[in-house]
């Protein structure tokens, strides 16, 4: 492969990691990318409970459901439209332009509440949220998409997919850091969630500068060549695509659906936790954002450490295998929980606390990991970014369920019935994975021939 100078577009050629500049460049441009995503979703949290102190009722319950709804409406949005975008025009400048609207819904977030006062406050938050959300959608399939066509075999591939998934990890990790940090230096409140909200503008900045000097990998011209050529229309080839790999499809979608029911569902999980133990001791306003924040930060670490368990066995086992076995595991986890939640004594919040731990460290060694990659090397090149745009938009549809029921479970049947819920939800992810998942990766220029598909039927 021919070097570039610094002036030069870089290549987008299939190599293993780290073997080539090019595969790094572009590995790197979607690890910053994910890496604002996260942050992004995650710091509302400590966001709100800010502004909660600040203003009181003018930012509660209510206001904090409408603002994180229409983030997630705005990510399925992104999700799907840039998925087919990026099939369609291309990979590059979907990537450039998810990068700019990151970067502009999060400094237009930190400048909200300069009109209409505190009251209009959740509202402006909600309208930039939701700009946010559709760049924070757009990540998804294009970084998969970007990532698994930077390699050619799957070990490489699965590895390089992980470490960009990983950055979701250190995205949590970085938002409590940067409230810690801000509350040290004794930072203002309101100072500190603008601070918050404005941070996230600068990895999507230098995501935005890597994605300008990258080019389209040659398996995509390659094809977008052959469709040129033909004259066919993107959409007629979508939907013979779609009609032709449903099964598979329906395979991805309902997967990333059943996990995101109950792992978006575990942030109100773990606030529940950590706010009896803040009532217990009484502490100032800084100090229980300060508290909320090291409590982040903790939950985080056994996030990454999944993360790093997950890709060391991406390369030494199958996706089948630890997606199926992941679910399986967090199935018997949740209905343990459960059992210790419908006994006579409550669990003790350091328990709950471990039992959280262990989720997370579950949830991102397995089924987190294998649903972000599957989707990825599992369709044709012309249908690849749309295909998984619909598998993550399946995932945060369940989100959603999950954030709107699980609650309303909680209240009327306990936490028992809560956590029991979350286990039939991983059975049926592991059922889902066992019927319609691919046994084994294949080449992604094999599935670009006639009659080529990934069977889930494979030993």
């Amino acid at each position: 492969m021919k070097c570039s100078s610094p002036d030069e577009e870089v290549p987008l050629l299939p190599a293993r990691p780290g073997s080539d500049k090019g595969t790094r460049w572009r590995v790197a441009a979607a690890c910053a990318g994910f890496l604002a995503d996260a942050y992004d979703l995650f710091t509302i949290d400590l966001v709100v409970l800010i502004l909660h102190q600040q203003y009181g009722e003018v930012i509660g319950a209510h206001e904090k459901s409408i603002m994180v709804s229409m983030m997630l409406a705005g990510v399925i949005i992104g999700q799907l439209s840039f998925g087919y975008i990026a099939d369609w025009v291309g990979r590059k400048w979907a990537f450039v332009a998810t990068a700019a609207l990151t970067i502009i819904g999060a400094l237009a977030c930190s400048f909200c509440g300069g009109l209409g006062g505190p009251s209009g406050l959740p509202v402006q938050l909600a309208l930039c949220r939701f700009m946010l959300g559709i760049g924070v959608g757009g990540e998804y399939p294009l970084s998969a998409t970007v990532s698994a066509e930077a390699a050619s075999d799957p070990v490489s591939r699965g590895q390089l997919m992980g470490l960009v998934l990983s950055m979701q990890g250190f995205g949590m990790l970085l938002s409590s850091l940067i409230a810690i940090g801000a509350l040290s230096l004794n930072m203002s409140l309101e100072a500190t969630w603008r601070l918050l909200l404005a941070f996230g503008a600068l990895p999507s900045a230098v995501a935005f500068g890597l994605r300008w000097s990258l080019h389209e990998s040659q398996v995509f011209e390659k094809v977008k060549a052959s469709r040129d050529a033909m004259g066919s229309s993107q959409s007629r080839r979508v939907a013979a695509a779609l009609a032709r790999h449903w099964r598979l499809l329906v395979g991805t979608a309902s997967t990333w659906c059943f996990l995101n029911m109950f792992q978006y569902s575990l942030g109100s999980f773990k606030s529940s936790i950590f706010d009896a133990r803040i009532q217990q001791q009484g502490l100032s306003v800084r100090a229980e954002v300060f508290q909320h924040a090291s409590f982040s930060a903790v939950t985080s670490c056994f996030a990454i450490l999944g993360f790093i368990s997950g890709f060391l066995l991406v390369g030494r086992t199958s996706r089948w295998a630890m997606q199926f076995w992941g679910f399986a595991s967090l199935a018997g986890l949740f209905f343990v929980i459960a059992s210790i939640h419908a006994g006579s004594s409550k669990p003790s919040a350091t328990l709950q606390l471990a039992f959280m731990g262990l989720t997370f460290f579950l949830i991102n060694s397995g089924a987190n990991l294998t649903t972000y990659i599957v989707p990825a090397e599992a369709f044709p090149t012309h249908v690849r970014a749309t295909c998984h745009g619909i598998s993550a938009a399946s995932g945060k549809f369940g989100a959603f369920l999950g954030t709107a029921t699980f609650p309303m479970v909680k209240g009327s049947l306990g936490m028992a019935a809560v956590y029991a819920a979350c286990g039939v939800a991983a059975v049926l992810g592991a059922l889902s994975t066992h019927f319609f998942t691919p046994r084994l990766a294949v080449d992604l220029e094999d599935l670009d021939e006639p009659d080529a598909a990934p069977s889930s039927k494979e030993a």
